[in-house]
């Protein structure tokens, strides 16, 4: 067993993250452009995506990035377009597929614990991103 801190969360990360890639190979999109699509379906339009996309990543691409999506026609005015609906809500399901038994397995007060303390970590994170 890993203990807490930031082998674990590395380690978790690049797990959930190669299956997030099988997930995303089939609409031949990479993690980038699929934050890209979440944000910009929970965007109401008044914040470009290709910012929204950097305060989030703090990838210095962001911009072509949101082109990509842009000129495969998910995207449209920095929210997505009804094929980006599309192609969220099959990634979403094939997500599901391959990860329901992982969050399953984890009892409801062990998930409360974990975000709790990865919110906290995530926070004190970003703080220290900000000063930089």
């Amino acid at each position: 067993m890993i203990a807490f801190g930031p082998q674990l969360i590395g380690r978790t990360e690049k797990a959930l993250n190669a299956l997030l890639a099988v997930a995303l190979a089939d609409e031949d999109l990479v993690e980038t452009q699929w934050v890209a699509l979440r944000l910009a379906e929970r965007s109401d339009g008044s914040r470009a995506l290709a910012a929204l996309l950097h305060d989030t990543t703090y990838a210095p691409d962001t911009a072509e990035v949101v082109d990509s999506l842009i000129a495969r026609g998910l995207v449209r005015d920095d929210r997505l377009s009804a094929s980006g609906r599309d192609a969220v809500a099959r990634i979403e399901h094939h997500i599901e597929e391959l990860t329901s038994g992982i969050w399953d397995a984890v009892d409801p007060s062990d998930r409360a614990a974990a975000e709790r303390a990865l919110n906290t970590v995530l926070d004190r994170a970003r703080s220290v991103l900000a000063t930089r």
